[in-house]
C-alpha cells in the first residue's frame, strides 16, 4: 500500500476542532486524563492549528497561540504551542516530529514572535529538546478560574525564534495556559 506525501494545512483553531476531536478522545479519554498533570487545568483554545494529512486523514496536529505576555514586566509577543498529538494508529512514524518541524518553520516566518513556549509531560521532554526547545526554570503566572496567580506545570519549554528565549525569568501568560 502506497501512502501520499504529508500535506500540512494551517487552519482556524475553533473550525478545525471537529477534525481532531475524535483523535483527542482516543489519546486522552477522561479516565486517562485524570492521571496526567493536565487534569483540572483550564486551557486556552488555540487560534490556529497545523494539521498533517496523509491520504486525506489527519495523522498529527499542533495548536498555535499567539499572545502578548509579560516577561519580568516587559511585553513580549510569544507563540504558544499546545495540543500536539499524533493519532494512535500512526504514533512512532515520525508524524509528530514532522508536524512540529512544520509548525516551527511557520512560526519563524509568519508569527512575528520572540520565542515559543509549551507545556509537556515528562515523557515528551526529550522529544522537544531534540527539536531545539529548552526547559524553562523561572516563575510562571497564569489565569485559572478567572483569577491570575502562580502556575506550575512539570515541564515548561522555550524555543528561540527572533531573540534568545528567556528560560529563567518571571513570565505572566496574561491569560490561560495552552
Amino acid at each position: 500500500m502506497t501512502t501520499s506525501a504529508p500535506i500540512f494545512l494551517a487552519k482556524d483553531g475553533a473550525l478545525s476542532w471537529p477534525e481532531i476531536a475524535a483523535m483527542r478522545e482516543l489519546i486522552y479519554p477522561p479516565e486517562k486524563l485524570i492521571d496526567t498533570p493536565m487534569h483540572g487545568i483550564e486551557w486556552a483554545q488555540p487560534q490556529r492549528r497545523v494539521l498533517l494529512y496523509v491520504d486525506d486523514s489527519v495523522h498529527a496536529v499542533a495548536g498555535i497561540h499567539e499572545r502578548e505576555i509579560l516577561c519580568d514586566g516587559e511585553k513580549l509577543r510569544i507563540a504558544g504551542v499546545g495540543g500536539v498529538m499524533t493519532h494512535p494508529k500512526f504514533q512512532g512514524g515520525g508524524y509528530g516530529k514532522k508536524v512540529m518541524l512544520h509548525l516551527i518553520a511557520l512560526l519563524q516566518t509568519e508569527a512575528r514572535c520572540t520565542s515559543g513556549l509549551l507545556f509537556c509531560e515528562d515523557h515528551n521532554v526529550e522529544f522537544y529538546r531534540k527539536l531545539g526547545w529548552t526547559l524553562f526554570h523561572g516563575e510562571m503566572v497564569a489565569e485559572q478560574g478567572g483569577k491570575t496567580g502562580p502556575f506550575s506545570f512539570p515541564n515548561v519549554m522555550m524555543l528561540t525564534l527572533s531573540e534568545t528565549a528567556r528560560t529563567s525569568e518571571k513570565i505572566n501568560l496574561c491569560g490561560l495556559p495552552w
